[in-house]
């Protein structure tokens, strides 16, 4: 009998790869963004529609009162619905003043913010995103903002850093930026938010073209495609990952439940087989 699978010390789980609305509201992929655990931390990114939900399912579990981050990089609904009951499990309930949510300013200001009021008042503390800006996140781990350019809101992607760690990052959705390269030559691995196949210059989003561009400037050992839309999806988002891999990266495309393993690159495919039964397969190098 194989041994039941157990999560590394610091890795992500994606909770959702699909991106968009009409992926997002006929949840054609899932949409509820990334869970990480690094360096004795854990988080959510962009906790969209059914965020909480397949936490609480997740095979191995995932508890989200163990949560110690909330980090969004925008307020679209793909990426924002799920934030207050996240941090309402974080904080207990509202009964334990704890966890951090960093979020850009449109999110968590003016007529109408993501983040509740309310809700803001039960956490430990809420932090304006601000580029090039680290924030503390504890136990040693920071966020660095990335400041994009998506269709006229505040959003941001991040670096993420601990002493003796990987540094890896998040690019979200964002029209192609000649800064990137230089922002994430850190990073060991970086989450693409690619939502074409091909380039589409009238709209704020990267094609699996724009990634490949970047990849011939960025050189991460590991990249992933995420946040897909239904053209990507249909178009076979695997070939795509081959046709713009590198010598020095390689490119995977998302699947829901993937586990990407921070300390080894090592990525895993989640195998269903029925309700309560998963397992997972390690994908080739």
């Amino acid at each position: 009998m194989n041994e039941p699978f157990s999560y590394p010390d610091n890795f992500l789980r994606f909770l959702g790869t699909g991106g968009a609305r009409f992926t997002m509201l006929k949840q054609i992929r899932k949409t509820g963004g990334i869970w990480f655990s690094y360096g004795g931390l854990n988080g959510v990114i962009d906790p969209g529609p059914g965020s909480l939900y397949h936490m609480c399912r997740s095979v191995p579990s995932l508890d989200p009162h163990k949560l110690r981050a909330i980090i969004l990089t925008h307020r679209h609904l793909d990426h924002s619905t799920d934030i207050n009951v996240a941090a309402e499990a974080m904080t207990g309930g509202g009964f334990e003043k704890q966890g951090t949510v960093l979020l850009p300013e449109d999110s968590a200001a003016g007529s109408g913010p993501v983040l509740l009021r309310y809700i803001a008042q039960k956490v430990g503390s809420v932090a304006i995103a601000k580029d090039g800006q680290r924030t503390d996140l504890g136990m040693g781990v920071s966020a660095e903002p990335v400041m994009l350019i998506h269709h006229g809101v505040d959003c941001f992607g991040y670096i993420f850093r601990k002493d003796g760690l990987r540094t890896w990052g998040i690019i979200s959705d964002t029209k192609p930026l000649e800064s990137l390269a230089e922002r994430y030559r850190e990073c060991s691995f970086v989450s693409l938010n690619v939502t074409f196949p091909n380039k589409k210059p009238r709209l704020d989003h990267m094609s699996a073209e724009d990634a490949g561009d970047l990849l011939q400037k960025l050189h991460p050992e590991l990249a992933l495609m995420t946040h897909l839309g239904v053209v990507m999806i249909e178009a076979g988002p695997e070939k795509y990952a081959k046709m713009i891999s590198t010598p020095q990266t390689r490119v995977i495309a998302g699947e829901d439940g993937m586990i990407i393993d921070l300390n080894t690159l090592a990525a895993y495919s989640e195998i269903r087989k029925g309700s309560a039964e998963i397992s997972f397969r390690a994908i080739d190098s």
